[in-house]
């Protein structure tokens, strides 16, 4: 279905459906001139102008006037959009009444329209033929090319229609979802990027942060440990090669105030062995660790 326009109940196929668009209105101007009436043509049907401003015919009888709109459609109803600018021209033309006509149907809310305003008579397609009579066959050459120009005109009509008649409750309805899913796609999709962005940011953050931390610390290989202080290991007395003076040897004791020769009593003590001068050496090296952790300055 075309958007905001029915498709008729009951499609015609008869020699009506055949005439053209404008030899239609020529039609129904001659129905009412013999009617009584006086008739301009004022569509484009007569001028051959691009519009006829939403009139065809233009009757005049007692005073009074009255004009018609003619709607070829064989396919589509006529909605009541139509109605109700037909209402709007009837009163900026001051027209008395006003006269919609159509080959084929209305739509319930076009015949509510009308009925509510009181001046607008509807003429559908079962009338139409009722007041036009049989028409005669056209011949099948002619009768092909006028239907093909109808088919055309058509077409083009209900496709301005498309674009100038708004699409009605339920179309607008779906229109209103489609717009209102259309706008949330959007949503969500600019809520994610933010995510995705706040979270880049944060992750950028991080490595900034531990690039100037590394960048602060020394490393582990720059650190320099200080060397240690030099250690001062007494040197031992070198054991003389020659023999001591006798100066030397001479010692006095307290005791006996007496004169006592060191000399000769280191000779009389026996010579240590080798395990001695081990174990002294193993005294001598623990008395100097004693002494490096009791003074640190060493």
């Amino acid at each position: 279905m075309r958007q905001g326009l029915k498709r008729v109940a009951h499609r015609r196929d008869d020699a009506l459906t055949e005439v053209r668009w404008d030899r239609m209105e020529h039609l129904l101007a001659a129905y009412y001139r013999e009617a009584g009436y006086q008739v301009e043509h004022v569509g484009t049907g007569a001028s051959a102008g691009r519009f006829d401003g939403g009139v065809d015919l233009k009757l005049q009888r007692d005073g009074r006037v009255v004009l018609v709109q003619v709607k070829h459609w064989n396919a589509y109803k006529v909605p009541h959009n139509e109605v109700h600018q037909l209402i709007g021209l009837m009163v900026n033309a001051r027209a008395n009444a006003a006269i919609l006509v159509t080959s084929g149907e209305f739509t319930k809310a076009a015949i509510e329209a009308a009925t509510r305003n009181g001046l607008v008579q509807l003429i559908d397609g079962d009338e139409l033929r009722a007041m036009l009579g049989p028409l005669p066959e056209a011949a099948p050459a002619t009768r092909t090319a006028d239907s093909l120009a109808a088919q055309a005109g058509e077409h083009l009509l209900h496709a301005a229609m498309d674009r100038a008649l708004p699409a009605g409750r339920k179309a607008a309805t779906s229109w209103a979802k489609a717009t209102a899913a259309t706008l949330a796609l959007k949503v969500f999709a600019l809520v994610m990027m933010l995510l995705i962005a706040y979270q880049v940011i944060q992750a950028l953050g991080r490595n900034l942060d531990q690039s100037l931390q590394a960048v602060g610390r020394p490393s582990t290989a720059a650190i320099q440990r200080p060397a240690p202080a030099p250690q001062f290991v007494p040197s031992r007395p070198a054991v003389a090669s020659t023999p001591a003076v006798a100066s030397f040897c001479i010692d006095h004791d307290p005791r006996t105030d007496a004169s006592v020769d060191r000399c000769a009593e280191h000779a009389a003590r026996p010579k240590p062995s080798l395990a001695d001068v081990r174990e002294s050496q193993r005294k001598a090296d623990a008395a100097m660790e004693v002494l490096r952790a009791s003074t640190p300055e060493m």
